[in-house]
């Protein structure tokens, strides 16, 4: 439990604005190797957008006002980290580029048409879908986006560790690649923790058709970038993060 503890605290310094100070960073240890604390992480990370979500629904706001909070306090918490990585694949590839040149475009901190429109549907995405589960539920939406904050990262970890490095020296490459085990215990308990709030939020039906979803997306993901690339990248995980969390607020949506 300690073990797990100390991935959990160094995975939320990694993936969100967590202080450093507070998690250990035993020398040698990639952070490849607490991918399986990324689900946990993710759902940590989120629960100051549940609580932003919860408060200005009591409070009278709109659905769209608190869905439009809770995504903007989640963009804070994380610092944009997915989002980042979704604009530079979006210009990467929407191009029709070579690999090379696909690789190189998203490097640049730069963000292009592509991107720019990637971003903007991502966030609308959000917290259209965010919006309509409050209407459906408060608490319900609130835990709906606990679940896929949960989700997410771990399809993000089990597609970083089968796929290789399409990017050599990127960030995703050093700091090592998560062996086919721990990417999986990742997506089991991702897939485990979204199962088990989807259905205490809106049923069982919906919880299953948000995890059939996001898992037909992540497959399609991992296709594509496979063909296009030959492995993945740490932009392709974020974006992997984006898309996978949209496609199981979407099936949550449906049956709600």
């Amino acid at each position: 439990m300690r073990e797990f503890a100390d991935a959990t605290l160094r995975s939320l310094v990694f993936l969100t604005r967590f202080p450093s100070r507070f998690a250990s960073f035993p020398a040698g240890r990639s952070l490849g190797a607490d991918a399986h604390a990324f689900p946990l992480a993710g759902l940590l990370a989120a629960i100051p957008a549940a609580l932003v979500l919860i408060a200005a629904d009591a409070a009278g706001l709109s659905p769209f006002v608190a869905a439009t909070l809770a995504v903007g306090t989640l963009v804070l918490t994380t610092g944009a980290l997915h989002e980042d990585g979704l604009g530079d694949v979006a210009d990467g590839l929407f191009g029709h580029h070579e690999r090379e040149r696909a690789i190189a475009i998203m490097k640049d901190s730069r963000v292009g048409t592509y991107g720019a429109l990637a971003l903007i549907l991502s966030a609308a995405l959000r917290i259209g879908l965010l919006a309509q589960l409050v209407e459906a539920d408060r608490g319900g939406a609130a835990l709906a986006l606990l679940a896929a904050a949960a989700v997410s990262r771990g399809a993000m970890a089990w597609l970083w560790s089968v796929l290789p490095s399409a990017d050599i020296g990127g960030l995703a490459d050093r700091m090592g690649r998560p062996t086919a085990a721990v990417g999986l215990r990742a997506l089991v308990v991702g897939d485990g923790i979204f199962l088990v709030l989807g259905a205490l939020a809106f049923g069982i039906l919906p919880a299953f058709a948000g995890l059939a979803l996001g898992g037909l997306v992540l497959l399609w993901f991992r296709g594509v970038i496979w063909r296009r690339l030959g492995g993945q990248s740490g932009d392709c995980l974020g974006a992997a993060q984006q898309m996978t969390e949209i496609a199981a607020l979407l099936g949550l949506a449906l049956g709600a």
